[in-house]
């Protein structure tokens, strides 16, 4: 990106050129020697990709034009590098005889660029992204190398695979309440990429066992499958979604077909005291189908996109045996609506490690993201709730120098209907991040939500998971919240036992949650509890070798110790927390 004047100045104010870099820009160079290859270097965890060779068709006319794909060598390698005297142990050669590689088929299917098409930097980047993002690969990269004197380039696809197939046995604490989980899982079935998953569990809520299924690219049109079934104490939960997305500025269609049919037992709650059970049933069955609207902007920066859907949503509910007290049970919903929605998406990708992960290859999409819907939904039970849907969301970053990176988004997600805005919310969340330190940096969030005459099962929580890390499960609700968080972090740069990298971090969250919940009467004495604060320190584990919790993000385990500063008799004066999360 460019920086202005203004942004250099607040460079030199903050003294950011005293610390090492969140990225560096990317370095392509080429040379006129026919023996030479010239290498697009984007192997380099802290370089990013920004320059399109597409769009750079003035300058270099040669590289858009002429520069064919020759060929395509796609390199799986093993779990542990035995040629590294680290990983050439007994346990770890054992380890790579029982692994079954990923198929090159199926790291071939992720990749947007064929032989024989030509050199496009973007389709190069949005591949190894999404490489990157597989449950059952690491470092993953994506390098060409280009002979200018017959213009042809040579393309080398380089993953390493995790071990995946695991005995699952996992306990967590959070928010005062204690989440077990045993069973199976392999996230790269035989090699294929699939995702099979048999799983017990229990927590807070419920009690049940999952048979889960999921396949991130079937080979047919770069789609997605998920299958999903649950059994567990309180309802049965069904459930099909076959996705083709938007993979990259060029991808010129989507669609998507969704069922779901859910029974589970709800609650809501007071100061983290239930005081109120009901059963729900929820069926959702939707279909969409996008295009993007024309070729890709006259500089490859941006695509505009339209998407249609329909989909029928029902709601119902009931009185549950063990209810804690008679209250009134929100009104069953059942509606049928169409919509559409208009996207622009700018590319403005980096890449970069040690920010929300450890020693990590990290994207962020720097550039503006809008989306916006607008619909109709009619009732079926009575015209009282028939509105339009109106939805919109906008997504942006920016650098200042090369230390500091700001995300901000802010989104609206509601229903107006004869009664004005109904279960509507109004979101937004601003994140700074500052490499302060070698190895580390300081993160400042602020987020902030309100809701517009929420649906009763609809409450606004602040608690331990959504968080205020020292504070029980459903300690506050209301229709509004707000959430301010500090940290600084430690990014340890050593390989523990060649199975792990770790760190540290020391936090402050400072939230507050308040207004009408589903009961005013219920919530007068107990609803506003005022500012709650909280302090810890915890530390960061992030597992090399191992195949992560979800598809598209890297589990961090987090080990933490805080202490709340407003803590009533009834809340320990220390909390113990261990989780697994998305992020550092």
């Amino acid at each position: 990106m460019r920086n202005t004047a203004s942004t250099l100045a607040l460079a030199a104010i903050f003294g950011l050129c005293s610390c090492p870099p969140i990225l560096a820009q990317a370095n392509i160079s080429e040379t006129g020697d026919c023996s030479s290859d010239n290498e697009l270097k984007n192997n380099d965890q802290t370089n990013t990709r920004i320059l399109n060779i597409e769009a750079d068709t003035e300058s270099n006319p040669t590289t858009n034009q002429a520069i064919t794909i020759n060929s395509i060598n796609i390199d799986v390698k093993p779990i542990f590098d035995e040629n590294n005297p680290k990983e050439n142990n007994w346990l770890f050669r054992l380890a790579n005889r029982l692994h079954i590689p990923t198929r090159k088929k199926v790291i071939r299917d992720d990749l947007l660029f064929a032989t024989n098409e030509p050199l496009n930097e973007h389709l190069l980047n949005s591949s190894e992204r999404t490489l990157n993002t597989r449950r059952y690969l690491n470092e993953s990269t994506v390098n060409a190398e280009v002979r200018p004197c017959s213009n042809k380039a040579d393309i080398t696809v380089a993953v390493r695979d995790v071990w995946t197939l695991k005995p699952k046995l996992s306990f967590s604490r959070s928010g005062g309440n204690s989440d077990s989980s045993y069973g199976f899982e392999d996230s790269n079935f035989l090699g294929t990429g699939k995702s099979v998953s048999i799983m017990h569990f229990s927590n807070e809520q419920r009690t049940g066992s999952v048979l889960d299924y999921h396949d991130p690219n079937t080979g047919a049109y770069n789609s997605e499958l998920r299958l999903r079934y649950s059994d567990n104490d309180d309802g049965i939960e069904k459930r099909i979604t076959l996705n083709r997305p938007f993979l990259d500025l060029s991808t010129k269609w989507t669609g998507e077909i969704n069922h779901d049919d859910t029974t589970l037992s709800e609650s809501n709650y007071i100061a983290g005291d239930e005081v109120a059970s009901f059963g729900h049933r929820k069926i959702v069955n939707s279909v969409n189908y996008g295009r993007r609207l024309d070729a890709l902007s006259k500089d490859g920066q941006y695509a505009r996109r339209v998407v249609l859907g329909i989909g029928e949503e029902e709601d119902e509910f009931s009185q549950n045996n063990d209810a804690i007290s008679a209250f009134n049970l929100p009104n069953n919903r059942s509606d049928n609506s169409v919509w559409i929605e208009y996207q622009k998406i700018y590319d403005g990708y980096i890449k970069t490690t040690n920010v929300k992960q450890i020693n990590r290859a990290e994207y962020f999409n720097l550039g503006n993201q809008f989306r916006a819907r607008f619909g109709y939904a009619a009732s079926n039970i009575g015209g009282a709730d028939n509105g339009y849907i109106v939805q919109a969301e906008n997504t942006v970053g920016t650098m200042f120098g090369y230390n500091n990176m700001i995300l901000h988004s802010i989104s609206f997600n509601g229903r107006y209907t004869d009664h004005g805005l109904v279960d509507s919310v109004l979101e937004s969340e601003i994140s700074w991040y500052w490499k302060n330190i070698h190895n580390g940096q300081f993160l400042t969030q602020l987020s902030g939500m309100k809701g517009y005459k929420l649906y009763q099962d609809h409450n606004v929580v602040l608690d331990g998971d959504t968080g205020l890390r020292g504070y029980p499960s459903h300690f506050q609700t209301g229709d509004r919240k707000i959430l301010f968080t500090m940290e600084q972090h430690f990014f340890g740069e050593r390989e523990w036992f060649s199975l792990f990298h770790a760190g540290a971090a020391i936090f402050f969250d400072a939230g507050r949650a308040w207004g009408d919940t589903y009961d005013p009467t219920l919530a007068a004495s107990a609803n506003d509890q005022g500012w709650l604060k909280d302090i810890g320190v915890g530390l960061r584990f992030s597992p090399t070798r191992t195949g992560n919790k979800e598809e598209g993000s890297h589990g961090v385990l987090h080990v933490d110790l805080v202490k709340p500063l407003d803590r009533s008799d009834d809340i320990s004066a220390y909390q113990w927390r261990i989780t697994t999360e998305k992020r550092f």
